[in-house]
C-alpha cells in the first residue's frame, strides 16, 4: 500500500506527469546539479539540528561554535554541481546569508528557554481513514504549560501572509500525527520560521479544520488512485524537473534543441510542425479575405435585391433573418439570465447552458409560452446573414 506525504501529494498538484515517473514508475535519473538555494537550506538546517540536538544533553553551543560548524559543513559538502541560476551571485554571497539567517536566530532565541525540545528530524506515520501519512518535522517541542509546537525552518525568499498559513497543509499533517503519537497533545501550535527575514509566524488548527483537511486529503488521494492518464501540467516549475526527457511534454524539446540547423529542420516533427504553421497561416489569411468578400456579397445582395448572386460555377444563397442572440458568458445580463434558468428548472435541458442550444430550443419552441416570453426577455433581436455556396447545376435542380 503506497505512503503518502505533502511533497507526493505536492507534486501531483504540481504535475501529475512528474508524480507518475518519480512515484509510480520510479524513474531512476542521473544525479543533476543542485540548486543553490536548497544546499543552503540543507546547511542552515545541519546547524539548527545541532544547536537542539546538544540542548537536549544540556550543552548550549555559543555562536561561534555553530558558525565554524556551519563553515565546516559547508566546505565538506560544496561541489561543483551546485547551481547558482541568479546572475551575478556568488557562492560567498550565498554563505553569507547563512551566517547572517544563524545569527539573527541565535541572538532572537538565545538562550533557548522558551520551551523543551523533545526532538529534531523526527518522523512521524499515521493514518487518514484507509491511507498511510508520513511527515519529517524539523523540530518539536513543548512548553512548561503543556503547549505542543512544531518548529519549520523556512531559507525560502518569500514569507506567506497569514491566511496562506492558516490553511497549509504541511504542518496540518504533522499536527495530525502529533495527536496521535501523544494522547496528551491538545493545544499544538504551529511555527514557521523564515530565516532570511528573522521572522517567525503562528498559527492553530480547529478540530473543523482538521475535519476538513482530512477530506481534502482523501479526496486529492482518491483522485490519485483513479488517474490512469496523469497528464502533465506546464509551467515555470518545468525548469526545475528531474525528468524532462521523458515528459511527453517536453522531450521532444531535447531531443531536438542540440541538434544542428540542417538536420533540426529536417527532423521529422519539427518539419511536421512547421507544416501545420504554415497551413495554418494561409487559412487564417483566406478566412480573413473570405470574410471581406462575404461581407462585399451580401451588400451587393442588398443593392441588387437578390438572394441568389449567380457565379461560373456556383450560386451564393443569401437568406436574411430575425435571430435571437442570448448574452455570452460575462456578457450583459447574463447571471440574471441564468438564474431565470436555474429558477424555471430547465437548466440540465440547456446543457448548462449552451447559448446555441437555448437559441435553438426556443425557436423551436420546444418549451412552454411563458417560459419561451421570459427567456426572449434576456436575448436581443439581431439581423442574422447566412451565405451558402452551391454548386449551378444543384441549383438547376
Amino acid at each position: 500500500m503506497p505512503v503518502y506525504s505533502h511533497s507526493k501529494l505536492a507534486a501531483y498538484e504540481n504535475c501529475p506527469q512528474q508524480y507518475k515517473l518519480r512515484y509510480v514508475d520510479r524513474l531512476k535519473v542521473p544525479e543533476s546539479g543542485e540548486g543553490v538555494e536548497a544546499f543552503l537550506g540543507s546547511r542552515v538546517h545541519e546547524v539548527l539540528e545541532k544547536l537542539y540536538k546538544d540542548l537536549i544533553l544540556s550543552k548550549l553551543n555559543n555562536l561561534d561554535e555553530l558558525l565554524q560548524f556551519y563553515h565546516s559543513q559547508w566546505e565538506k559538502n560544496w561541489h561543483e554541481n551546485v547551481l547558482i541560476m541568479k546572475k551575478g551571485f556568488t557562492p560567498d554571497n550565498y554563505k553569507y546569508t547563512g551566517k547572517e539567517a544563524i545569527t539573527g536566530y541565535y541572538k532572537r532565541h538565545h538562550p533557548f528557554n522558551q520551551s523543551k525540545t523533545l526532538a529534531t528530524e523526527m518522523r512521524v506515520s499515521f493514518r487518514i481513514e484507509d491511507y498511510a501519512i508520513q511527515g519529517l518535522i524539523d523540530r518539536l517541542s513543548h512548553t512548561v504549560k503543556g503547549v505542543y509546537e512544531i518548529h519549520d525552518y523556512k531559507i525560502s525568499g518569500y514569507v506567506p501572509s497569514q491566511n496562506e498559513l492558516d490553511i497549509d497543509r504541511q504542518l496540518s499533517l504533522y499536527l495530525l500525527g502529533i495527536k496521535e503519537r501523544f494522547r496528551d497533545a491538545k493545544d499544538i501550535i504551529l511555527k514557521w520560521h523564515y530565516l532570511l527575514f528573522d521572522k517567525e509566524m503562528t498559527s492553530t488548527r480547529s478540530d473543523a479544520q482538521l475535519k476538513d483537511i482530512k477530506k481534502q486529503i482523501i479526496s486529492l488521494i482518491k483522485t490519485i488512485e483513479k488517474d490512469t492518464s496523469f497528464k502533465p501540467s506546464e509551467s515555470r516549475l518545468c525548469d526545475w524537473c528531474e525528468y524532462p526527457q521523458f515528459c511527453p511534454a517536453k522531450k521532444h524539446e531535447i531531443k531536438v534543441q542540440d541538434l544542428p540547423l540542417n538536420i533540426y529542420l529536417t527532423e521529422e516533427g519539427v518539419s511536421l510542425v512547421n507544416k501545420y504553421a504554415s497551413f495554418k497561416a494561409q487559412i487564417k489569411e483566406l478566412e480573413s479575405e473570405l470574410e471581406l468578400i462575404k461581407e462585399a456579397a451580401i451588400a451587393y445582395a442588398r443593392r441588387e435585391g437578390l438572394t441568389n448572386v449567380i457565379g461560373s460555377d456556383f450560386v451564393l444563397r443569401i437568406t436574411e433573418e430575425k435571430a435571437l442572440q442570448f448574452p455570452h458568458a460575462h456578457g450583459e445580463g447574463r447571471d440574471e439570465l441564468e438564474q431565470y434558468i436555474r429558477k424555471a428548472g430547465i437548466w440540465d435541458t440547456v446543457s448548462a447552458l449552451d447559448i446555441n442550444r437555448l437559441r435553438r430550443m426556443v425557436e423551436d419552441e420546444e418549451f412552454d409560452k411563458k417560459i419561451i416570453d421570459n427567456l426572449t426577455k434576456f436575448a436581443d433581436i439581431i439581423d442574422k446573414v447566412s451565405v451558402r455556396l452551391v454548386k449551378k447545376r444543384e441549383e438547376e435542380e
